[in-house]
């Protein structure tokens, strides 16, 4: 670990692009600065993971970019911002495997340091992804000296030939090439010149084992017993699997956050924006306040009449599809073959996930495995940035994590970038860096949109911030 450097992680996503700034320190990730911008699809940003506007998008995340400049500028740090880490998920994103083996250098009968990078290497040059597509992740499985299956660390073993089983993840070369070119057509921020460029690029799923495992660190009984993550943000539900260390499964479910306020939408002939805040308040409402059959009022705009809604009437529609997508989970964790072998349970994470009654849903439908909301990894620290402490930003807290710590001590941290990802320069890189014009907030038109339950969101988040240690040994 390389004290004192500093990491930017940039979330882009359906319903919010978020920045944060990590420092390392004292072997962990300290928060030094946090900026968002919440988006809806009437925004035309990103839908199920693919750019539908890139100047609009680009425009974005150069506000949240300043503010976290902006931030810097009234504290003790002083950063000049020109490269970021990324997430990338979407309904494009496949998972492959491919095998690779060498013979020990030498003609020792020992395995070196040298044959495991050789062999590491030799499956990244050896994996050609189908036409159109590009990998992004290459991901060690299982390995194997003189065809035994062995873990720990690998250097040393006795042996004359080691064989490695690779999981490579790859998307779209067009929708990984437009979120790149997003990025790289922000300028770069403070003193720094030109324009951002991108330094890492993690799939979701992988950004959430680092925000919200030990295992990178000095925990790895998590991953070892086996866990399941499942994501349920705005677009997609992800489920993710690790066993022994290692990512077993991994799927896109496009059926989340967003679906519910579809349903709310149908149900209740109102608009996104309202069912986005109805949902909310579903979620948060006191369960005992359900009896009392309690009312919410939309105001109309253009004099047209106010609507009630019965909010028991909202809580039936949103658990019946919370229920659906439990259910999908489940078949997923099943079809990985790993359902058993799940000893650390699944660990729910995602803004959706904040539902109050998620877990009871869950449980209802797996009630074989033990199911868990988000608790982050302890060498975060969050230095009083507590609105991170919420399950929504576990992607994002990955994004600084991850360019630390070894995904997997058997290997060096190469993994994550099999090769160099390289695409047509952006026309921005040969001209001088304009600073966008700042634009004027639109006025706020909800009316008086669940005003008298409005107090209900400006409450601290809840701390999830639970220890994991005493649950996997």
């Amino acid at each position: 670990m390389e004290e004192g450097k500093c990491f930017i992680g940039l979330e882009i996503g359906s319903s919010k692009i978020a920045a944060v700034a990590g420092l390392q320190e004292n072997k962990k990730i300290k928060i030094l600065g946090f900026s968002e911008k919440q988006i809806s699809p009437a925004d035309d940003i990103m839908k199920f993971g693919v750019i539908e506007n890139g100047e609009i998008t680009s425009g974005i995340i150069s506000e949240v970019l300043d503010e976290i400049v902006s931030n810097f500028e009234k504290s003790d740090f002083e950063f000049d911002i020109d490269s970021v880490n990324i997430n990338i998920t979407n309904l494009s994103i496949k998972s492959h495997q491919k095998g690779s083996n060498v013979v020990s250098s030498g003609g020792v009968n020992k395995i070196s340091q040298g044959d495991v990078n050789r062999l590491v290497d030799d499956a990244n040059h050896a994996f050609k992804p189908q036409p159109g597509h590009v990998a992004i992740h290459s991901l060690p499985k299982d390995f194997y000296v003189n065809d035994e299956k062995t873990n720990g660390t690998l250097a040393g073993k006795y042996g004359n030939q080691l064989k490695g089983d690779f999981t490579f993840i790859t998307t779209k070369t067009e929708n990984l090439e437009n979120l790149i070119e997003c990025v790289n057509h922000v300028p770069a921020k403070g003193a720094a010149k030109g324009f951002m460029k991108v330094e890492n690029i993690y799939l979701n799923t992988v950004a959430d084992s680092y925000a919200l495992l030990n295992n990178a660190i000095d925990d790895p009984e998590t991953r070892r017993d086996g866990v399941a993550i499942v994501n349920i943000g705005a677009d997609f539900t992800q489920v993710s699997v690790y066993h022994n260390n290692s990512l077993r499964y991994q799927s896109v479910i496009p059926i989340a956050g967003s679906t519910i306020n579809l349903d709310l939408m149908k149900a209740f002939s109102i608009k996104f924006e309202e069912a986005e805040i109805l949902k909310k308040v579903v979620g948060e409402f006191p369960p005992e306040l359900y009896k009392e059959s309690p009312i919410v009022i939309i105001e109309k705009m253009y004099g047209m009449q106010a609507q009630e809604i019965f909010l028991k009437n909202a809580l039936t529609i949103v658990e019946s599809r919370l229920k659906e997508i439990a259910v999908i989970v489940r078949a997923e964790i099943a079809k990985s073959g790993y359902k058993n072998q799940i000893l650390n349970g699944i660990i729910l994470t995602g803004g959706t996930s904040n539902f109050s009654s998620i877990k009871t849903l869950f449980d209802q439908v797996s009630k074989e495995l033990n199911v868990r909301t988000s608790s982050f990894n302890k060498a975060i620290d969050f230095n009083n940035f507590n609105t991170l402490k919420n399950a929504r930003y576990s992607t994002l807290l990955g994004l600084v994590v991850a360019p630390a710590f070894d995904f997997d001590k058997r290997i060096d941290n190469r993994i994550l970038t099999p090769k160099s990802i390289v695409f047509k320069p952006s026309q921005h890189t040969q001209k001088e860096p304009v600073k966008p014009e700042e634009e004027e907030e639109p006025e706020e038109k909800t009316g008086g949109l669940f005003a008298k339950l409005g107090e209900i969101f400006k409450k601290p988040t809840n701390d999830l911030n639970d220890d994991y240690n005493s649950q996997s040994k």
